[in-house]
């Protein structure tokens, strides 16, 4: 199968989940080889950070990629519906520190990147293949690593919390089951994290309109889009 990319250009702008500035989220073509790329087009330079695991600085509650003030919080929604897509080569131009959170799921790049019209291009994509079975163990989660035709998750979590408890699912990350069951997941917290994550400089920018908050009984403001949305998010 050969490389793909967008057509057009798109953009979408609202706020920073855990910054609180407000961004313009830009994703523009790019010619085959280029892989994913985002841009900070706010700093001088207009410095280019490439989507890749070795330029992860920071995994507390949200994955930011680069050092200093070069940084980029919270990129894995985007970057969630990027792979979805099976986009190879992308352009991303931030000008702020951090894709804006918008309602909180994924569905609103999904949408963003299909109106941009994926489309294919010279060239090979690159895939991974796990060849044997293997085990990351970091604190408390367990990931299991098995070879497998295509990209498969299957999550477990559990929250001493009485709409969470124990869940479990099983997905495949291709563009039809991941618009149909993990798009409109959306991310989630409790109202008794938020004074010490804020402490740290965190959620600055959450709300009831951009995260599903929960206190002890339930929900905030608001009803879940699937009794099970935590499990589906975290997937």
């Amino acid at each position: 199968m050969p490389r793909r990319t967008i057509e057009r250009t798109g953009s979408v702008s609202g706020t920073g989940l855990h910054t609180g500035a407000a961004t313009t989220a830009t994703c523009r073509p790019a010619p085959a080889g280029r892989g994913i790329v985002l841009r900070r087009v706010d700093l001088a330079g207009v410095p280019e950070i490439p989507a890749r695991v070795e330029q992860v600085t920071a995994t507390e509650r949200r994955t930011a990629l680069g050092q200093g003030e070069q940084t980029i919080h919270t990129v894995e929604h985007l970057l969630a519906a990027v792979t979805a897509l099976s986009i190879d080569d992308l352009i991303i131009d931030l000008d702020g520190p951090e894709p804006p959170i918008l309602d909180g799921s994924f569905a609103p790049y999904l949408e963003l990147l299909r109106g941009a019209g994926p489309v294919e291009q010279a060239g090979d994509p690159v895939f991974y293949r796990v060849q044997a079975p293997f085990q990351v163990t970091e604190g408390d989660s367990v990931y299991i690593v098995s070879p497998a035709k295509s990209l498969r998750i299957t999550a477990t979590i559990e929250w001493d919390h009485p709409l969470i408890r124990r869940q479990t699912g099983s997905y495949d990350i291709a563009e039809e089951p991941f618009a149909a069951e993990l798009a409109r997941a959306r991310t989630f917290g409790f109202t008794s994290e938020v004074e010490a994550l804020r402490a740290k400089g965190l959620l600055k920018g959450a709300n009831t309109g951009n995260a599903v908050v929960l206190d002890d009984r339930g929900v905030v403001d608001g009803a879940l889009r699937w009794p099970d949305e935590f499990v589906r998010h975290k997937a």
